[in-house]
């Protein structure tokens, strides 16, 4: 009877102990990067939005770079990086200056909001017989306005102070872009290693950019049709409205329920009548459903290729650790993960994991 040998035996028992040892240590390690995200929260969301926008602005430059006339390139890498950072100061300073016309709009329209609200409960009162219902203003006399005011003046300075702080992070950034390939090229001696390595990181970056890209224009056209129907209902502040509509189109499902409630709840308290509600809510969920399932999966090939236990829990998640901010980077950085994550043929099974179906591109490398 021949013996079992125990060098195979020795050996399979090693490689099993790596493999758990390397389970243990990639959990380790995911724990360690959800506590960084807690306690750095001050520093990393306005690092994560300056990462976004910079991929944002590469997908701009792509795409305004490919432009061609009689088969030659019409602009230049660094005249398309200025184009794209001229384009998103202006849809800033749009937005800035949106919000401050529409805050001054909404102080202006609370007391006609307040009586019409007052209208509908009296109404309420008079359908169903109760005797005694309070008025809005006793609903809300237990609200301490300055305290109210106070924190809202608060969020506007911490987010102004953001802001500077995203900006100085996408400067440097760029200019951290400029010297990249070169430290990339000193880290590999062989010039394979060099082609292979660049080749896998000008793949990666160029499936971000297609991604971010895409959904930027996704989210723009669902934000431009709702807008476009509001201002025909008559909606207050549609213009408003259909930025946050662009914004919340970046968090799936949620984000997309949350860009009809919010206007058509409006038109309970600006319209007497309840048809323009029910004009809004169905015209604003249409316009979601037919991009959200027909245009969008025609642009991105089947949209995300996330998982939807993945997408709810990751909102869950960033949605707990960093808020709305959290919830709406929370898909851009999971997609970011999977294009990373298939790009190498060691982490390979982590992106079928991820995927919708199991399938995804071959690795890079």
């Amino acid at each position: 009877m021949a013996e079992p040998d125990t060098t195979e035996i020795g050996s399979s028992g090693v490689a099993n102990s790596l493999k758990i040892i390397s389970a243990f240590a990639a959990c380790g390690l995911f724990a360690l990067f959800v506590y960084l995200l807690v306690i750095a929260e001050a520093i990393l969301i306005p690092l994560a939005i300056a990462v976004f926008m910079v991929l944002l602005l590469d997908a701009v430059r792509g795409f305004i770079c490919r432009i061609k006339f009689r088969g030659k390139q019409v602009v230049s890498e660094t005249v398309g990086l200025i184009i794209a950072i001229i384009f998103i100061l202006i849809a800033f300073g749009f937005l800035a200056s949106m919000i401050k016309s529409n805050v001054e709009g909404v102080s202006a329209a609370v007391p006609q909001y307040v009586e019409n609200i007052n209208t509908k409960l009296d109404s309420f009162v008079a359908l169903t017989g109760i005797s005694e219902i309070p008025s809005f203003q006793e609903l809300t006399s237990d609200l301490d306005i300055g305290a109210t005011l106070r924190t809202a003046f608060a969020t506007l300075a911490s987010a102004t102070g953001n802001t500077m702080t995203v900006v100085f992070y996408i400067i440097f950034i760029l200019l951290e872009q400029v010297t990249f390939r070169g430290k990339i090229r000193a880290v590999f001696s062989s010039d394979a290693d060099k082609t292979r390595a660049l080749g896998m990181i000008d793949k990666i970056s160029q499936d971000i950019q297609l991604y971010i890209g895409l959904k930027t224009l996704v989210s723009a056209l669902t934000g431009l049709l709702s807008y476009a129907v509001m201002a025909v209902i008559g909606v207050d502040f549609a213009a408003f409205w259909a930025v946050l509509i662009f914004i919340l189109n970046f968090i799936p499902y949620i984000g997309s329920l949350a860009g009809v409630m919010f206007p058509a709840a409006l038109t309970l308290i600006q319209f007497p009548s309840i048809v323009p509600f029910f004009a809004t809510t169905v015209i604003l969920a249409a316009i979601q459903l037919i991009i959200g399932n027909v245009v969008e999966p025609r642009l991105m090939g089947r949209s995300l290729n996330l998982s939807p236990l993945v997408i709810l829990l990751s909102l869950a998640v960033f949605g707990q650790i960093w808020g709305i901010v959290g919830m709406v980077l929370s898909m851009p950085f999971m997609v970011i993960a999977l294009i990373v994550c298939a790009g190498f043929e060691g982490t390979r099974p982590i992106a079928i994991l991820l995927s919708a179906r199991g399938k995804i591109g071959p690795a890079h490398d």
